[in-house]
């Protein structure tokens, strides 16, 4: 099969552009209240252009044939990983972090593996929510690792986004292999 990468690439930043709020063809913000706002929808976008990503580095052909069960990260790929200059989620962590690893040997960073990694670790801690849900939040030692909230809003509902700063992003950097090597309980 025929894989247009050229095409792939252009189509991945446009898809990156509406997850962040940006109209690919104006340059000019979503309003607060467009669908594109979503949390669901902007997921939803970030996961598409990912999958054109790992499509167009191929990625994905080695998965059809069992898949990978390691992380990988090479010092030299480590080198290459550069994060935005402002506070980022975990989410934005792995995608910096997976657009340096080879697909070909390594399984994907994700941000859900992280942070259970994290908590494994006492690093960040789990709540269970009136709702039923569990969240992720803070605790007495996450500031020591560069973790930190921020008042967000979405649709009129206040909640704490959890970012991580310079000094969270060189340590998760500088200590990956070592948190991804936590070993998680298997689910019955």
């Amino acid at each position: 099969m025929y894989i247009d990468v050229e095409k792939m690439g252009k189509t991945k930043e446009l898809l990156l552009k509406i997850a962040k709020g940006i109209n690919p063809l104006t340059g000019e913000p979503f309003e607060k209240q467009s669908f594109l706002n979503d949390p669901k929808i902007v997921r939803g976008f970030y996961f598409m252009a990912e999958v054109l990503d790992n499509t167009a580095k191929g990625g994905y052909q080695n998965r059809y044939r069992g898949g990978y069960d390691k992380f990988i990260i090479t010092p030299e790929q480590k080198s290459r990983v550069t994060f935005p200059a402002e506070k980022i989620g975990v989410n934005e962590f792995s995608r910096c972090v997976n657009s340096c690893i080879d697909l070909n040997q390594s399984r994907k960073l994700t941000g859900v593996e992280l942070n259970k990694r994290l908590k494994k670790l006492g690093i960040l801690n789990a709540e269970n929510t009136p709702e039923g849900k569990t969240r992720t939040i803070l605790n007495e030692t996450s500031a020591k690792y560069g973790f930190e909230t921020e008042k967000r809003s979405y649709n009129g509902v206040e909640y704490d986004k959890i970012l991580i700063n310079e000094a969270g992003k060189k340590y998760l950097l500088d200590n990956l292999e070592k948190i991804m090597a936590v070993e998680l309980e298997k689910a019955s």
